[in-house]
């Protein structure tokens, strides 16, 4: 039996919220496996990341409705059947209550569609809960944006209530299409000229030359993605290998590198020359990283499976440090990190975070540049981070970097995800001083 765009969204919002998968993954594997039928894939990703995204703010409208103890899979059909109601227009409410009846029926018997008939019938006939009853400001930022208090009230704290509300706001927003020419194998003009032809729409990217926003269709159906002459990579991202200034010749380091779209952005830069080192301490996943290379054919990155808290061997032009982190920054394309990270994990990733640039330290030639860039908004495993880093190295200092906003000569930089309707992103880059300093 073929199965419908609202079972698999429902399984897939399971396999998310209950088996811990990768959100932005798991969608596409989906999508890939059951060969979705275009016109159904949007549908299918606005389900599946909506019915996440806004987990809480739908267990609030829902809560009312439910009298007695339901199975948990149950609430998440609910939550998947109320995204719908709520925050989908075009969809008829027969069509919400027949499919979830059906589902419900599938996976628990006639019991089950029963209870979930009644609880959707009396919803539609009723008034919603408003989030003006709830009278204290951080939760009814909690509840209204899906987001847990101890978060809301961590940005608060950095960046103040205004600028929190922009930022949870943002997350709820779709952010645009951006790739990444690979000007190793061809340019910008030309690449443009082809999707065009293809009947995208195409931007040009205002500070990064080679960063294409694109509209139209979904990037992985044009014949440059399947080609690898372009890779799918968010703005912010994209920064860290602009910002690195790969020269001609420059032997690098990616210390935590999987999927490796950044080492493959640095390796493009080089044009086939220098050569990058991209490493991971998990084994599978240089596979990911090995696929990329592949793709976009390049010839200059070596892959291996290493622990960057443990000593490497050779000395590097440059190294990157694109940490293990929280990824409160990414919240757009992985929304269900939100639910399973807390303070007590952050204190650890610090600590992690710490020792690898302890120990990649000793790897960078003297004038060699280290760029520690994050996928988080996050003030402990940012500029704390590195500023505790720099109080204990003293041959090491801040490299000044351009703000790409400001024009700004800074020491960091914090890209909220409003700033580019792109991804949350921490960058900053230190240099080795030029002294006779021992190194390994």
């Amino acid at each position: 039996m073929t199965q419908s765009v609202r079972d698999l969204a429902f399984h897939t919002i399971q396999d998310i919220l209950n088996d811990n998968a990768y959100s932005n993954l798991k969608i596409n594997e989906v999508i890939n496996q059951y060969n979705i039928a275009t016109v159904d894939k949007a549908l299918f990703t606005e389900l599946v990341y909506g019915t996440i995204k806004r987990k809480m703010t739908l267990d609030f409208y829902l809560k009312p409705f439910v009298k007695t103890r339901i199975k948990g899979w149950v609430r998440q059909l609910l939550w998947m059947s109320l995204y719908q109601y709520v925050f989908l227009d075009k969809i008829p409410n027969h069509a919400i209550i027949n499919e979830a009846v059906n589902i419900a029926k599938r996976r628990g018997g006639q019991h089950n569609g029963n209870i979930v008939n009644a609880i959707l019938r009396h919803i539609f006939k009723s008034d919603l809960p408003t989030l003006e009853t709830i009278k204290n400001e951080k939760q009814r930022m909690t509840i209204e944006y899906s987001i847990p208090r101890w978060i809301i009230e961590h940005w608060i704290t950095h960046y103040g209530i205004e600028t929190t509300h922009k930022i949870a706001k943002s997350f709820l927003v779709q952010s645009a299409s951006t790739v990444r020419v690979n000007t190793s194998r061809t340019d910008v003009e030309t690449i443009s000229k082809e999707l065009l032809q293809e009947g995208y729409h195409v931007d040009i990217d205002q500070l990064i030359p080679y960063c294409l926003h694109l509209t139209g269709k979904p990037v992985i159906e044009s014949r440059a993605f399947k080609d690898g002459l372009i890779s799918i990579q968010d703005k912010s991202s994209m920064l860290v290998g602009y910002l690195m200034d790969v020269q001609k010749d420059d032997t690098i380091l990616d210390a935590c590198s999987a999927p490796g779209g950044k080492a493959c952005h640095m390796a493009e830069l080089l044009a086939s020359t220098g050569h990058v080192d991209a490493t991971d301490i998990y084994k599978h996943k240089i596979g990911l990283i090995k696929e990329n290379i592949k793709k976009l054919k390049l010839k200059n990155v070596s892959t291996f499976d290493h622990d960057a808290t443990q000593p490497y061997s050779e000395l590097y032009d440059k190294i990157l440090v694109d940490a293990p982190c929280s990824g409160l920054g990414v919240l757009r394309h992985k929304p269900e990190i939100k639910y399973v990270q807390s303070k007590d994990s952050i204190n650890d990733l610090v600590e992690i975070q710490l020792s690898i640039l302890d120990n990649v330290k000793h790897n960078l030639k003297p004038g060699g540049s280290l760029i520690y860039s994050t996928c988080t908004i996050e003030q402990m495993e940012n500029e704390n981070v590195i500023y505790t880093f720099l109080k204990e190295n003293k041959d090491f200092e801040f490299e000044l970097i351009t703000h790409p906003i400001t024009g700004e000569k800074v020491k960091t930089l914090q890209i909220l995800p409003q700033d580019f309707n792109s991804d949350g992103f921490f960058i900053t880059k230190i240099k080795r001083k030029e002294s006779k300093s021992k190194y390994i």
